[in-house]
């Protein structure tokens, strides 16, 4: 399994390098007039999904260095030399913004997702628990085991899960009522 995990990283790792790769030599074909730098953060962005923050940042790196070569062989003229760093350090930052971000979704996203299932599993958890109490998690009556009957009236309306474990009155007031 190990093995796997690292061939798909390698894998993705390289499909973004041999993107940007592509890209560039677009780039470079087509000259300075025309822009690509939006082309160049897809593959920052798909190292960022797939593989976390720190190689999407290697990936940026990589895309501005890709760019800044299509741009200088492509035939751009800058006025100073300023001028050309100035950009590359632009469209540097503007990737490490988009990796960062996008790897920063993608981790609360699956932090959304465990904590679902961790309260899904905590629900069916409580749920097999509520039959078996012996009284009344709203108001504390005992349950009478051969129908559950109560003499007193809830006042607070009980979460779903505790259905099973609720007595008659309490049950009513929730509309659950068998």
């Amino acid at each position: 399994m190990f093995a796997k995990f690292k061939y798909r990283v390698f894998l993705i790792y390289f499909a973004c390098l041999a993107m940007l790769g592509l890209l560039g030599w677009l780039d470079y074909s087509t000259g300075y007039e025309l822009g690509f730098f939006i082309f160049y953060s897809a593959p920052v962005g798909i190292a960022a999904w797939n593989l976390g923050r720190w190689p999407a940042v290697g990936m940026s790196l990589v895309a501005s260095m890709a760019w800044a070569l299509a741009d200088s062989y492509g035939g751009q003229k800058y006025s100073t030399r300023f001028a050309f760093y100035w950009n590359n350090g632009i469209h540097f930052a503007s990737f490490i913004i988009n990796a960062v971000a996008i790897a920063r979704i993608k981790l609360e996203l699956d932090q959304r997702r465990q904590l679902v299932a961790d309260l899904k599993a905590v629900r069916t958890a409580l749920q097999t628990v509520a039959g078996q109490l012996p009284s009344c998690p709203v108001c504390g009556q005992s349950h009478n085991r051969e129908g559950r009957a109560g003499t007193e009236l809830c006042v607070s309306q009980p979460p779903a899960e505790l259905d099973a474990a609720l007595c008659e009155p309490c049950r009513s007031l929730s509309g659950k009522s068998k």
